[in-house]
């Protein structure tokens, strides 16, 4: 190999470029980066390896095969060829993959991607789970070996583990019960396909244990920093760290909440035991502020292309923040068909939404009617068009076709995530007074009514991600006229925000289910600590925990999947 010099591109720039130059050639699959083999044995030279479907004898014969002959150097590193082989198709799980899902299904014979998780005391952070990444074979005596992480197994020999993992969901929705609806009562109502009630609820443990467990410090360092160093000799032989927090309410992720905590630490030293407690409320800080998801048209032909934009909200403060996003794609006339695609920063997004973004069509209630024609009494929870009203009372009354507000109880709405809500409220000597939730429960805007008593007037609130508005009155013959929801574009400077255009795209089958279909955009968190980063900033950057909120509150002791967006297929 010629000696690099200064004017030489580093090798995986080099790789990268031939991969692009030969993207289109029909045996060449990659170029990768490796060492050198000679005669099948490997070099410690560095080398470009050119990865093709089939090894050709001779330049003619690669010429024939309609492909580009590999030279022995390129840009200055010497080249091989490797002959692309994907082994154990036909020995792969029962849906003939190579590899398996992280799921709870169990697969034999087992292969890697297959969740699985360790019987001890250590804990996977911060699922409790991890994937498998292979069988390998010890190389003395040739036994098969499962192939992991240490986050994932631990660094302990000994220990059983198992596959597929230990599914949490019926511990979370057991708290669920208890903690929200109590135990003589469990209504919990999911409008979306179950792979992502899955997804949701595992991602709620994550996020409540990595609240609970790591979000200021790891637990462990925390333990080390607080507590007395060893005296000069003596040797640490082992630590020991417990936690316990107590479950929030709702520990959904996305969502502003927080748990109280408690740790306790011990080092065990050749001297004796040093011990170190501590109690504290932890917040859940992997919080969008919120997202708005749109597609560049509202509807499509089987075998048409959707783009789909997201634009997330994340605080200003957090300049460097990024984010893992999936777009779930679903027909609601067959919900367990899910489609993902990742979505990437950048595309077209920023382009069509100056194009669309403030031009948004509303989607309104002007008035209401009665659930029993003739009859004036309204039961909750009350359902019109995508809008759907509960409240504290058990019921209301129509006056023609305003609804009274219950005092000073009020009432709650259920809307599709908007930015933009018009609330048409009928006052009495009292105001009334309406406030938007986003999606991570906060009250985003509130509004009052000033004009004369038994006049509809419009309140308008915008906000990020609104799910929910409350319309309450003190006391007094108020009513609700009608509500009208948007997604326009805002300007997010004025919530502490900045923003971020993620897309991707999704082929519709020509065969594709007709009607419509539903988008749920979930982002998790990405840990891009450089590396010689501070080890307690670095421990805060937490990869994978959901920071979207994808469940809102839809009525007492109910909850649903919130679909970002919708679009029509026919």
């Amino acid at each position: 190999m010629k000696k690099k010099h200064s004017g030489m591109l580093a090798l995986a720039d080099v790789a990268a470029t031939e991969g692009q130059r030969l993207a289109d050639d029909p045996n060449i699959v990659c170029v990768g980066v490796g060492l050198k083999h000679v005669a099948g044995k490997p070099r410690m030279v560095a080398a470009l390896r050119y990865h093709v479907r089939t090894k050709h004898a001779g330049e003619a014969a690669v010429r024939a095969a309609g492909s580009e002959p590999v030279p022995a150097e390129v840009g200055g590193y010497p080249t091989d060829v490797e002959e692309w082989k994907l082994w154990r198709i036909a020995a792969g799980p029962s849906q003939k993959t190579p590899t398996g899902g992280r799921g709870g299904d169990k697969e034999d014979p087992l292969v890697g991607g297959t969740s699985t998780t360790v019987l001890s005391d250590f804990h996977s952070f911060p699922t409790g789970y991890g994937t498998l990444g292979g069988i390998c074979f010890d190389t003395v005596d040739g036994r098969a070996m499962a192939l992991s992480n240490a986050h994932v197994y631990g660094d302990e020999t000994g220990n059983d583990v198992i596959q597929p993992w230990l599914s949490i969901s019926n511990y979370l929705a057991a708290s669920l019960e208890v903690l929200y609806c109590g135990p003589a009562f469990y209504v919990f109502t999911w409008t979306a396909p179950s792979p992502a009630t899955a997804i949701l609820t595992s991602a709620a443990a994550a996020a409540w244990t990595a609240a609970a467990l790591s979000d200021a410090e790891d637990p462990t360092r925390w333990g080390q920093r607080t507590t007395d160093v060893p005296a000069s000799g003596a040797l640490t032989t082992h630590e020991q760290m417990g936690a316990e927090a107590k479950l929030p309410r709702m520990p959904f992720p996305g969502r502003q909440w927080s748990t109280k905590a408690r740790w306790d630490y011990a080092r065990h030293t050749t001297a004796g035991i040093t011990h170190g407690t501590s109690t504290e409320d932890r917040p859940n800080e992997h919080v969008l502020i919120g997202k708005r998801v749109f597609t560049d048209r509202p509807t499509y032909a089987p075998g048409g292309t959707v783009t789909t934009c997201a634009e997330l909200w994340s605080a200003a403060s957090r300049k460097d923040e990024a984010y893992f996003v999936v777009a779930h794609y679903f027909p609601l006339a067959d919900p367990d068909s899910t489609v993902k695609r990742v979505m990437l920063t950048g595309g077209p997004c920023e382009k069509y939404d100056a194009r669309i973004g403030y031009t948004a069509t509303p989607i309104c209630v002007h008035g209401f009617k009665p659930q029993v024609e003739g009859i004036a009494q309204i039961g909750f929870p009350y359902v019109t068009s995508v809008f759907r009203l509960w409240s504290g009372e058990d019921a209301t009354v129509l006056e023609g076709s305003w609804l009274r507000l219950p005092t000073p109880s009020g009432i709650s709405i259920a809307c599709p995530p908007s930015t933009h809500v018009e609330v048409e409220a009928v006052p009495s000597d009292k105001p009334v007074h309406a406030t938007a939730y986003s999606a991570n429960g906060v009250a985003v805007e509130q509004a009052v009514t000033s004009g004369p008593p038994g006049v509809a007037q419009t309140l308008t609130l915008t906000g990020p991600e609104i799910v929910r508005v409350t319309v309450a009155a003190a006391s007094g013959d108020c009513y609700l006229a009608g509500i009208c929801v948007d997604k326009r574009k805002l300007d997010p400077s004025r919530w502490k925000a900045r923003s971020q255009y993620y897309s991707a795209t999704l082929a519709l089958p020509r065969i594709a289910t007709r009607g419509t279909w539903g988008v749920v955009v979930v982002a998790q968190s990405l840990d891009n600590s450089p590396v010689g980063a501070d080890p307690v900033a670095a421990a805060r950057r937490l990869g994978g925990i959901v920071a979207s909120a994808n469940v809102a509150e839809v009525g007492t002791c109910a909850c649903a999947i919130l679909f970002d967006c919708v679009f029509e297929v026919g």
